[in-house]
């Protein structure tokens, strides 16, 4: 069973991976990603914590996500 706390992602580091790059800055993105982010970070602990407690390949802590689930 995951543990629980794995849903807990700092703010911080959700809002950290939600600053725009600069390129995208440069671009005139300047959306709120903080959701977005926050959801990557919860299904990156999940697949860590799944191949930990032996109910995911262990590949799947180094899942990638395909460029068109990118943010």
């Amino acid at each position: 069973m995951t543990d629980p706390s794995v849903n807990e992602i700092p703010a911080e580091r959700a809002e950290t991976r939600a600053e725009p790059l600069p390129e995208e800055r440069a671009a005139g993105d300047v959306t709120d990603r903080r959701d977005e982010a926050e959801q990557i970070l919860e299904e990156s602990e999940e697949r860590i914590a799944g191949a930990l407690d032996g109910n995911a390949p262990a590949d799947a802590a180094e899942e990638n996500r395909a460029s068109d689930e990118g943010v």
